[in-house]
């Protein structure tokens, strides 16, 4: 099981000193695996933080970044420090951002990485979730090793002109180390893949990643299969969506 830093769904608001940099964080833990991905089933510690661009109706953990607290860069250090995090990053675990929105809080997650970077001296593996409707800042682009892309569809429940951007998903596909994970119940989903993503020249077939729609165990039983014959008829990448088989619906692992 995880080992929590910061835990979920808190109840109370914090006070930061004024003038310091904080991360509006909702839950922080490590000692766990990527679930979806280029990257699946390597360990990983995820640093959620709070706020969404989106707002998903299959999203498996809206009921935790709509909360949160602020941590100073400090606070988020000292405990990255005190939890034993430092020593497990070190050794290779990855250090994914997620949300929520990462790029929403891209300049203080740049304070962080370079903080981190100043006291202990290595720059850990760093993966970020992202929904391709924000630009990163070149110092960002520089620090992170995978882009988790997932651009939202029709199926997502967001009105078009706030979850497709040409280009972001231009700029994004441009990057050699750029994944793109499209969350699809069939053939409806591949359609729209084709026409918004791949006829424009937007990104590259051998970008994508299928990933079947679900948030719970019982959902996900019924569209995986559709999504790997998906997969297999398309010649893209398929995978699972493996905390959710693992975990179900559970938060913070």
């Amino acid at each position: 099981m995880s080992k929590p830093i910061i835990a979920g769904n808190p109840d109370f608001k914090r006070t930061v000193p004024a003038g310091e940099t904080f991360v509006d964080v909702s839950e922080f833990f490590f000692d766990t695996i990527q679930g979806e991905g280029i990257t699946l089933g390597h360990p990983a510690a995820f640093l959620r933080v709070q706020f969404c661009t989106q707002s998903c109706t299959f999203c498996d953990s809206q009921e935790v970044w709509r909360f949160g607290n602020s941590y100073t860069i400090t606070e988020l250090l000292d405990l990255i420090e005190s939890s034993g995090l430092a020593q497990q990053l070190e050794k290779g675990q990855h250090l994914v951002l997620t949300g929520g929105s990462p790029l929403k809080q891209q300049k203080k997650l740049i304070t962080l990485i370079e903080a981190f970077i100043h006291r202990f001296k290595f720059k850990p593996y760093i993966e970020v979730e992202n929904e391709c409707v924000l630009l990163p800042y070149d110092e960002m682009v520089d620090f992170v090793d995978c882009w988790n892309n997932s651009p939202k569809l029709e199926n997502s429940g967001n009105v078009e002109m706030f979850r497709y951007q040409p280009n972001v998903l231009a700029k994004m596909s441009s990057l050699d180390n750029s994944w793109f994970k499209f969350v699809v119940g069939g053939e409806e989903e591949w359609q729209e893949i084709q026409e918004k993503f791949l006829d424009t020249n937007l990104i590259r077939r051998d970008q994508i990643i299928l990933m079947p729609l679900g948030a719970t165990r019982e959902e996900l039983q019924e569209t995986r299969e559709r999504a790997v014959q998906l997969a297999i008829r398309e010649g893209v990448r398929y995978c699972t969506r493996e905390h959710v088989i693992l975990w179900d619906k559970k938060t913070g692992v």
